[in-house]
């Protein structure tokens, strides 16, 4: 069951902080699904002139679980044969019944090649969500790499990381 509660920008979303830092504290890299309940908080964020926009944040649980290891392997992902990320440090997401997705550090991967775009999203469990295309892959790349440059708590690990759509690249793994 998911529960509600409302969140003022003003009390600087504190109630949620404190939610987050909690679940810092546990293991970030192994994240149990079975160990608490999912719980959902209403954040009011400022939106444009004086209107405010609410963004539910829910926190991975048993019916939403999410686990973030580190890949113990070389990622390596190519476009049109081209090398846009080699990384040995990548962490792999798990989330629900969704397939991994490799998440690469931003040092391992080649930015010259990304070009950041204005499409934006929104993941209730790991915040506002950012796209970059590579321009020489043509429409196929468009908004084809996303980033959580500011994840909630819970999900800080993958900050500096950049993840690639596996349909739209070739993606492959290799023993350490």
């Amino acid at each position: 069951m998911s529960h509600s509660f409302p969140i003022k920008t003003c009390d600087k979303t504190r109630k949620a902080e404190q939610m987050n830092r909690c679940l810092a504290n546990e293991s970030l890299l192994r994240m149990s699904p079975g160990s608490r309940p999912d719980k959902t908080e209403t954040k009011v964020l400022p939106g444009e002139g004086s209107h405010m926009s609410e963004k539910p944040i829910r926190i991975p649980g048993p019916d939403h679980p999410i686990t973030i290891t580190r890949n113990p392997g070389r990622v390596v992902v190519k476009a049109g044969g081209k090398t846009l990320a080699d990384s040995h440090d990548a962490l792999t997401l798990r989330e629900s019944s969704y397939p991994p997705v490799q998440y690469i550090p931003r040092g391992d991967v080649d930015m010259a090649l990304l070009e950041r775009t204005d499409h934006a999203t929104y993941c209730p469990y790991k915040g506002d969500c950012s796209y970059f295309s590579v321009p020489c892959g043509g429409e196929r790349l468009t908004n084809a790499v996303w980033s959580y440059e500011a994840p909630y708590d819970a999900m800080s690990a993958i900050r500096d990381h950049l993840a690639f759509y596996a349909d739209r690249f070739e993606i492959s793994e290799h023993e350490a």
